[in-house]
This record gives C-alpha cells, structure tokens and sequence, in this order.
C-alpha cells in the first residue's frame, strides 16, 4: 500500500472498526501514517481500540442511525475536512431458519439495516468530505454470500447481494467526481465472528492489505482467497456453484 506523500496525511474512515476486518484496515492504515477515524457501536471495543493505536479517533455509531452518521460526518469534517478513503464495514451475520415454528420474536430485518443502509447511510453523508479530496475510494465490504447466497444465512446474503448491486451503480455514478468505488468480497474470515465455525478461514490483516490496496488502485472488486474462483465457477456451472456455496 502506497504510503502518504510527505507532508500531506492523508484521512480515512472506517465503520466497524473495532473488530474483526474493520480493526485489521485501521491497524494497518494507521501504521502506514494516515488519520483514521473509526467508528462502531460497542464503546467499549472502541476504548481498547484507542488504547492500542494511540491517535486513532473514535466514535460511538450505529450506522444505521442516519442522523447518528450525519453526527458523525459533521465531527469528522471539523477535523479533517476531507476524507481519501472511507470503508464500509460496519454489519453482521446471523443464522436465520425460515421453517422455525416461530419467528414473531426475531427481528428479521437486522442486516438489511446494519449491513445496507447502514452503507448507504455512511457514504451519503461522507460524499462532501470525499468530493473534497483530491482523488478519494470507497471500499465497501460485501462477502461472496452477494453472489452465491448461504442457506443458513438468507437475511445477510440478501443484504450482500444489494451491496454488490449498489457498488456497481455507485462506481458510474461517483466516476465523474473522481471517486472509485471498490467492493471486497471475503471467503470466511478468522474474526470473533466466526471463531464458533471450523474450517479453513483467511487471517483478517491479510484481507485488509488486500482490500486497501485494491481500494488505492481503484480496483472494482477484491476477492481473496476462495471468492477469486467464485465468479468463473458461476459462470461456467452456475448451479454447481451455488451448490457449493449454499453448504458452506
């Protein structure tokens, strides 16, 4: 990843980044010398995280809040007026079973607000901070349950799956202000997460460098690891595809 030029700190923003993937982009953008600011609903979290790379500015935020991110742009903006890169990573999975006898109880919705409004919510109201900034990327963290769904899963790949749509739309709409959109699509990730589920999972810092250096590069897509195959396979045996993803 290229480091800022000399003289001029560059400014990034990170949701979700008190843990997991989120945690690893702040640790690593901040070791490389940018301003970072990351936010996250746990205060906690964001406590320790501040302790563990001093300079780091944190804030509570529910991403899905909208006038909570606005609250949020509005201090970023008086400290760094404009913003080189914001990462959209703030969400979550559950494991959803529609044929359950009773789901009165469970509030169903729960990604379609944390993991796609709360994107939208984050990039409109930082698209001024971005605008301002002399070439500025997006990175939007999708998963490849947005092009292959997981049975256990239906709610999240759904709200991935509109992530996708939304990072490709996005890339045309924002190409003209000199913005670049950049999806990351994960495999399984080794996260807190995902620490009750066996099998093999990628190192959470090797996917940030990924993911930030193709953001830098104005990549459209990042897919590490497994995810690299995924497009190929669904085009040559879609079914056999979404065979194999669907188990997993």
């Amino acid at each position: 990843m290229d480091k800022p030029t000399a003289g001029l700190k560059r400014t990034a923003v990170v949701s979700g980044g008190s843990s997991g993937i989120g945690k690893a982009m702040v640790a690593r953008l901040h070791a490389q010398g940018w301003t970072v600011h990351a936010c996250g609903r746990d205060a906690d979290k964001l406590l320790t995280l501040a302790k563990e790379l001093p300079g780091v500015r944190t804030a509570v935020c529910d991403v899905s809040d909208r006038l909570a991110v606005r609250a949020f742009a509005r201090d970023v903006a008086a400290m760094s007026p404009s913003v080189d890169l914001l990462v959209s990573n703030a969400g979550g999975l559950r494991e959803i079973d529609f044929t359950h006898s009773d789901l009165s109880s469970t509030d169903l919705s729960a990604e379609l607000r944390s993991n796609t409004e709360g994107a939208i919510n984050l990039i409109a109201e930082f698209l001024q901070g971005l605008s301002g900034a002399l070439r500025a990327s997006i990175l939007i963290v999708s998963s490849g349950y947005g092009l292959a769904p997981a049975t256990r899963a239906p709610v999240y790949s759904a709200s991935k799956a509109a992530l996708h749509s939304l990072s490709k739309s996005l890339r045309r709409q924002l190409a003209p202000l000199g913005i670049s959109v950049t999806e990351l699509l994960p495999p399984v990730v080794d996260t807190p997460a995902t620490a009750h589920h066996d099998g093999p999972k990628l190192s959470a810092a090797k996917v940030a460098a990924q993911a930030l250096q193709g953001a830098l590069n104005a990549r459209e897509e990042v897919r590490p690891g497994s995810v690299r195959f995924l497009p190929v396979l669904l085009r040559i045996a879609p079914a056999l595809a979404e065979r194999i993803v669907a188990k997993t």
